[in-house]
């Protein structure tokens, strides 16, 4: 019989009814795997939409899913309604907060599916002894194709060509200026391992690749052929300005008025990152006043975009739904690593590879804790 400390919660994917990866790998601890959301009477009106990938058998078929569920939709409160008894939640976007963690007394792990932890307290969850695992890496390919293909859509005014071609206007006259791509300065923020696939995948396009990181020595940098500089020589000297950074209180709003402001009139934004990390009130008045040429985005600071967003009016811009690290390779590879780790956590096992983001938190896992050594 499974024992009830090891009952795991999937809090925010309605379309994931059989967690088959999930359950396969959890099953090597003795875990049960619930989605919480097909336990309740109100889940979304697309719980049961997914698609199949390849010949998966219905059994399979969980590996992927389209549904979303807006944090709007995943409360604190339903979080916690569902999670109770948890010894795991695994989560995509749902808060989970210094409240969730205190409502939920057997809560010793959280898993992110995902490379980043915004939407999770880790300082929380470090002070509560509670382990916060992702994945990150899983998805870099992904992510740096993604990239480039912002890239060429804005260098070759892809999205305005396609609209005017839609109206039935053939505008070979208004796609000028046009820039080689092999003439252009790329720069990224941000050299990660994101950031250094983007790196292979431009240097082949002829783009020279400059890049600000304060965490990267200039001679790791240099190793791939990008020479390392200021933030503000590379919002100066880029023609394309790509994030690849963390979303942290600190990096909130990190290229905000005065950074776009330094930026070439000709220059675009690429954002596959997070939609925090860009002011957007002041990129949507760069693109008003016509001091940036265009931007590519992936992210936003509230998601889903709203129909009626600025955004969306402009033939510079072109908008994708969060979607740059979407393969239904990586995202069963995501599954597995995340369910794997938190699994190894749970019996007192250390994850291999990076899944465990917050090492500190077993300093504070003590005789008569939530881990129940009492």
């Amino acid at each position: 019989m499974v024992s009830p400390s090891l009952r795991i919660v999937i809090v925010d994917r309605p379309s994931w009814y059989e967690p088959v990866i999930e359950a396969r790998e959890l099953a090597r601890v003795g875990a049960e795997v619930v989605v919480g959301w097909a336990q309740r009477p109100d889940r979304p009106a697309d719980a049961d939409r997914g698609f199949p990938a390849g010949d998966l058998s219905r059994a399979e078929l969980s590996a992927i899913s389209s549904a979303y569920v807006p944090p709007s939709c995943t409360t604190e409160e339903r979080v916690i309604e569902m999670a109770q008894g948890a010894a795991g939640i695994l989560a995509v976007r749902a808060n989970i907060c210094a409240r969730v963690m205190d409502a939920l007394p057997n809560l010793r792990a959280v898993g992110r599916y995902g490379v980043g932890v915004d939407n999770v307290d880790v300082e929380a969850a470090t002070q509560r002894g509670i382990a916060v695992i992702n994945t990150p890496g899983f998805c870099a390919r992904e992510v740096a194709d993604h990239t480039m293909m912002l890239v060429l859509a804005c260098a070759r005014k892809g999205r305005m060509q396609d609209g005017m071609m839609r109206r039935g206007e053939w505008g070979r006259d208004q796609a000028s200026p046009m820039a080689a791509l092999y003439t252009q300065t790329l720069g990224l923020i941000g050299f990660g391992q994101i950031a250094r696939e983007v790196t292979h995948r431009a240097t082949a396009f002829g783009l020279t690749v400059i890049a600000y990181d304060a965490y990267v020595a200039s001679d790791e940098m240099q190793s791939y052929g990008v020479r390392a500089v200021g933030i503000d020589e590379l919002l100066a000297a880029s023609d394309f300005v790509s994030i690849h950074a963390p979303l942290t209180p600190k990096t909130r709003h990190l290229i905000g008025e005065a950074q776009l402001r330094e930026m070439k009139r000709t220059a675009f934004l690429i954002n596959t990152a997070r939609g925090g990390l860009v002011d957007e009130p002041a990129l949507i008045k760069a693109l008003q006043e016509g001091w940036l040429a265009g931007a590519g985005l992936d992210v936003f600071e509230r998601e889903p975009l709203e129909k009626s967003h600025p955004l969306v009016h402009f033939d510079n811009v072109v908008l994708t739904p969060h979607i740059g690290g979407l393969s239904d390779e990586g995202q069963v590879a995501c599954r597995m690593r995340l369910a794997r780790a938190i699994g190894d956590v749970l019996v007192g096992k250390w994850p291999v590879g990076p899944e465990l983001h917050n090492p500190a938190f077993k300093d504070r896992v003590t005789v008569g804790s939530r881990w129940g050594t009492a």
